[in-house]
């Protein structure tokens, strides 16, 4: 018998509680088994393959064999995205303590715009390549282009997601406990949702110019 009222809520809360802290538990433990540097990006990949679902309505699936399967799956995959992003931050340090070193040219002010817009898209890629991974199905350097251009165009949404990550890294740092059980997965599920909005948003406007180009061409 499914429970209604008071009990029923909280039966749901404690269900979802379970939910966020088993995938955050598995997302720490998948991390670790990669080294920390070969696991981080599979984990999250796979962590967000499942939040995803959860977005969609389907929760009736096993949490850590779906997980698994996305781990194993994209593991190569996607620490080839982990190597780009490596990559790109390692050459705007570069770039930025270069910068640093020419504060008294005239070229510093062009210089720093360049370095501010440059990091500006690799926060996009950053947040978005994992839901951009799960949602569509592309090739290897188009998932890295409609992450940055898919952030770019919905920028609300992009700064509402970031503004939530800020909030759940700022909670963690007065509550440490919860990072072992809630941190990750939560800032998952929430950029996720956000981002989301953006995603069918983005849908709705292609939508709605192939109706519009249908219209003039009869």
């Amino acid at each position: 018998m499914e429970l209604t009222g008071i009990w029923g809520g909280f039966y749901r809360i404690s269900v979802w509680v379970t939910r966020f802290a088993w995938l955050n538990i598995l997302w720490i433990v998948f991390t670790l088994i990669g080294f920390i540097l070969f696991g981080i990006m599979p984990a999250t990949i796979a962590m967000f393959a499942v939040v995803r679902k959860w977005v969609l309505k389907e929760v009736d699936f096993p949490v850590h064999k779906l997980f698994f399967q996305e781990y194993k799956r994209n593991f190569f995959r996607s620490n080839l995205f982990g190597l780009v992003l490596y990559v790109i931050g390692y050459i705007l340090s570069v770039f930025l303590k270069y910068t640093g070193m020419m504060s008294e040219s005239d070229l510093y002010p062009l210089l720093f715009g360049i370095f501010i817009l440059a990091s500006v898209f690799y926060v996009l890629l950053i947040l978005y390549i994992g839901p951009v991974f799960v949602h569509y199905e592309l090739g290897f350097w188009q998932y890295i282009r409609y992450a940055v251009s898919i952030g770019a165009v919905n920028l609300h949404y992009s700064i509402c997601a970031l503004t939530v990550l800020a909030g759940m890294y700022y909670t963690s740092l007065k509550f440490p406990g919860i990072t072992l059980f809630f941190s990750f997965s939560v800032s998952a599920y929430i950029s996720m949702f956000v981002i989301n909005i953006g995603f069918n948003q983005l849908l709705k406007k292609q939508q709605e110019q192939i109706e519009e180009s249908t219209l003039s061409t009869s």
